[in-house]
C-alpha cells in the first residue's frame, strides 16, 4: 500500500512534465539527470540551427544538441577534453572574455554551470558582466541565449556543491540580478534535477515534485535565464 501510495504521488507530481522521446533518446546514452535538464527547459530547438556550447566540459550536452536535438553544434572551452575527438564535436579553444567567434553567429549560445567558475577566487561582479556581454556577442539578432546556474541555497546542493566540493555557486538573487542588468526582457525558470540512485528513484522523485510544486523558488537546484536577442 505505501509503495503503490508513492507511485501516485510521483505519477501526479511529476510525470506530466514529461516528454517521452526526448527523454528516451537522452536517458539511453548519459541517464536520467541529463534528461531531466533537457526536459525541463522545455526549448523547441530547431533543426539545424547553429548553437555555441560555452564551457562545454566533457562535451556531453554539445553531443545531445547534435544527435538528439540536430543542431550544427561547436563547443568552446579553456581546455579540450578527449571526447572532443572521441564524438566528433566541432571545437575550438577559448575564453568567455574572448570569444574566438564573429559577432552575430550563432542561433543559440547555452552555458550550463559555467558562470561561477569564472573568477572562481573573487567572484567579481564586474567580470561576471564582461563574460555576460562577450556571450551576448556572438548570439544573433533574434536568437536565444540559455543559462543554466546551479542554485547556492538548494537543500541537496548547498551541503554537497558547495560546502564539501567547493563550488561558488551563486545565490539566486545575485544570478536574477546579474542577468536583468545585462540582457533586458530575460525570462526565468526554477526547477529540480539531481542525479539519483536508480534503485530510489520514485522516492527522491517525490521529493523533487513537491519542491518544484510547494517550495519558494529561492530553494530550487536550477536557475535558468532565457533571453531572445
Amino acid at each position: 500500500m505505501q509503495r503503490d501510495l508513492i507511485g501516485l504521488l510521483y505519477l501526479s507530481l511529476y510525470l506530466d512534465n514529461m516528454d517521452n522521446e526526448l527523454r528516451d533518446k537522452i536517458n539511453k546514452k548519459f541517464g536520467q539527470y541529463k534528461a531531466d535538464i533537457f526536459d525541463k527547459l522545455g526549448i523547441d530547438f530547431k533543426k539545424r540551427r547553429t548553437l555555441l556550447d560555452i564551457g562545454c566540459g566533457d562535451c556531453s550536452d554539445a553531443t545531445i544538441f547534435s544527435d538528439v536535438f540536430g543542431l550544427s553544434t561547436t563547443g568552446t572551452d579553456v581546455y579540450q577534453h578527449e571526447n572532443v575527438a572521441k564524438w566528433g564535436i566541432n571545437f575550438k579553444l577559448g575564453n568567455i572574455f574572448q570569444l574566438p567567434f564573429d559577432d552575430d553567429l550563432f542561433d543559440y549560445v547555452f552555458l550550463h554551470d559555467v558562470l561561477h567558475h569564472v573568477d572562481e577566487e573573487n567572484q567579481s561582479y564586474e567580470k561576471h558582466m564582461l563574460a555576460l556581454t562577450e556571450t551576448g556577442r556572438v548570439l544573433k539578432k533574434g536568437g536565444t541565449l540559455i543559462i543554466i546556474e546551479g542554485n547556492r541555497y538548494n537543500p541537496l546542493f548547498y551541503p554537497h556543491m558547495v560546502k564539501q566540493q567547493g563550488h561558488e555557486h551563486f545565490r539566486q538573487s545575485y544570478f536574477r540580478r546579474i542577468m536583468n542588468a545585462s540582457f533586458p526582457g530575460v525570462l526565468f525558470k526554477y526547477f529540480e534535477a539531481h542525479l539519483y540512485p536508480k534503485k530510489l528513484l520514485k522516492i527522491f522523485k517525490l521529493y523533487e515534485g513537491v519542491m518544484e510544486k510547494f517550495s519558494p523558488r529561492q530553494f530550487l537546484a536550477y536557475n535558468v535565464a532565457i533571453w531572445n536577442k
